[in-house]
Formats: C-alpha cells, sequence, structure tokens
C-alpha cells in the first residue's frame, strides 16, 4: 500500500517545519538568545509559529494515515490534506504579526485547523463503524 497523500502531506509540513525552524534560530543568533525570547517580540512570535506546528502537524499527519489506510476517498482526503497544510501555512504567517487581537490570516489558519482536524475525526469514526467489503 502507497499512502502517497500522507506522505506528500508529510513532506509539505516538514519543510514549513525547516523553514519556521530556520527563521527562530536567525532571530536567535540575531538577538544572541540561546533560550527563551530575551524580550523580542519577534523571537517569540517565531518561537510559537514554529511551536504552533509542531502542535498540531502530527494528529492531522496520522488522521490522514490512517483515513488513507482505511481506503477513503483519496480526492477527498487530497483536497482535505491540501487544505490542513495551507490553513496551517497561514497560521504561521498570521503568527509571525505584532501583538495584538489576531489577523484574518491566524484566524483564517486556526480555525480552518481545527475543523479540518474535527471533520478527519469524524470521518475516521464513520470509516472505523463501516463494515469492510469482502
Amino acid at each position: 500500500m502507497h499512502m502517497m497523500i500522507t506522505a506528500l502531506t508529510t513532506v509539505a509540513l516538514a519543510l514549513l517545519l525547516v523553514f519556521l525552524s530556520v527563521a527562530t534560530i536567525r532571530l536567535r543568533i540575531k538577538y544572541e538568545a540561546s533560550f527563551g525570547d530575551a524580550g523580542q517580540q519577534g523571537l517569540a512570535c517565531a518561537i510559537r509559529a514554529h511551536g504552533n506546528l509542531t502542535e498540531y502537524a502530527p494528529i492531522g499527519i496520522i488522521l490522514i494515515g490512517l483515513l488513507e489506510t482505511y481506503d477513503a476517498n483519496h480526492l477527498a482526503l487530497g483536497i482535505v490534506a491540501s487544505a490542513f497544510v495551507a490553513c496551517r501555512t497561514l497560521n504561521a504567517i498570521g503568527l509571525f504579526n505584532p501583538p495584538g487581537p489576531p489577523t484574518a490570516t491566524r484566524s483564517i489558519g486556526i480555525v480552518g485547523t481545527l475543523l479540518i482536524l474535527l471533520g478527519l475525526a469524524v470521518w475516521l469514526l464513520i470509516l472505523v463503524h463501516s463494515p469492510m467489503p469482502g
């Protein structure tokens, strides 16, 4: 069984994580902060953007992978997986903004992420409780 959707989703999120890691490292070097944010808002935002991705990406990848093993509709799963990556990217972009109320980018990113995770979980639950053909 090839898990192409899971693999491509994982690749996209890994690339985003590398980008966010490099951005955080560059700011740590700039502000000479090996730990914490040195009171620098930009570094704090970078740390949260990186951390936030590491909090949500794993469960998304797991749900997508499990759905793929349960032979979920590949077109629908591919669209939802792409939307998940897009929402995680929007949220990361939104986290790089100065303090204040969440931007539309961040709001779309987090609301989209939560709705997608909920949808994936319900979809998986339905497939798990459906009789297997054969």
